[in-house]
């Protein structure tokens, strides 16, 4: 008879929304300041022990333009804290030779 394989399946760490994001100050392993990272709990844990790195503190009421601008993002998938960009339609406006920004109509 034949053995039942089983499977190896390895724990994913959760991704989270932008109401899930943890911010952290992050230290080398001189103790010394290195960078500002955000993710969730997990995400953040998981790259600090990847990098040989540590928390030093967990960040309360961080601005949104400040995290855009100096955290770096260690989850995966997309960021949840990144600029919003237009999107831009496939037409190409024949005189100009470029894209022509998509027109956008209100819902209501």
């Amino acid at each position: 008879m034949k053995e039942q394989l089983e499977l190896q399946l390895e724990k994913k760490i959760p991704r989270g929304q932008i109401d899930q994001q943890e911010y952290a100050r992050v230290l080398n392993i001189s103790g010394e300041f290195h960078e500002y990272v955000h993710g969730t709990y997990e995400e953040v844990e998981n790259y600090c022990k990847e990098m040989k790195y540590w928390v030093d503190k967990y960040l309360n009421h961080v601005d949104p333009m400040t995290v855009q601008r100096h955290f770096k993002y260690v989850g995966s998938g997309h960021n949840p804290c990144s600029v919003a960009t237009p999107f831009w339609s496939e037409k190409i406006d024949p005189i100009k030779g470029v894209r022509v920004p998509r027109e956008f109509k209100e819902k209501f």
